[in-house]
């Protein structure tokens, strides 16, 4: 297991908001606006991230289970790829339907961090549904950039 940084931006939400009736995990947030600094410095690269204006969540599991447990890992395709743990992915996706249904614009953007240099690299919008699926087969990148929106069935 490798530590993760589970942070989702909630693009253009004036106020935070946070689910109820989650155990195990907790949230830091930070409002965003066009006058805030960057989140991150030039060593990580994550311009496109760092133009997002809104409320910033990082996702944390509490403190008791932080070191024997995460929300992902790496996945079994290897290096730079992420799976969701099978016992957190229906939490996982519980947030972000959250953050997507308070999102002013219905859409939010989440980057999986870890402490690695890394390029810009953000990806064209897709449904909650398909970044689950992408999710659960390994087929998500950390540090890169992903934007997701209602599904088309929902929304």
């Amino acid at each position: 297991m490798i530590l993760i940084d589970f942070g989702i931006i909630c693009i253009g939400q004036e106020k935070r908001r946070f689910p109820k009736g989650l155990k195990s995990v907790r949230f830091e947030s930070h409002k965003r606006t066009e006058k805030s600094e960057a989140m991150y410095d030039d060593w990580y690269n994550f311009k496109t991230a760092d133009r997002l204006t809104g409320m910033w969540y990082f996702v944390w599991l509490t403190d008791d289970i932080f070191l024997e447990q995460s929300f992902f890992d790496i996945a079994p395709k290897g290096s730079t790829w992420v799976i969701a743990q099978p016992e957190w992915k229906d939490t996982v996706e519980r947030i972000l339907r959250f953050y997507i249904e308070r999102s002013p614009q219905k859409k939010i953007a989440v980057l999986l961090r870890i402490q690695d240099k890394s390029e810009d690299v953000s990806h064209a919008q897709c449904s909650l549904g398909e970044f689950m699926e992408k999710l659960s087969q390994g087929d998500v990148r950390w540090n890169e950039t992903y934007f997701i929106g209602e599904d088309t069935a929902e929304g």
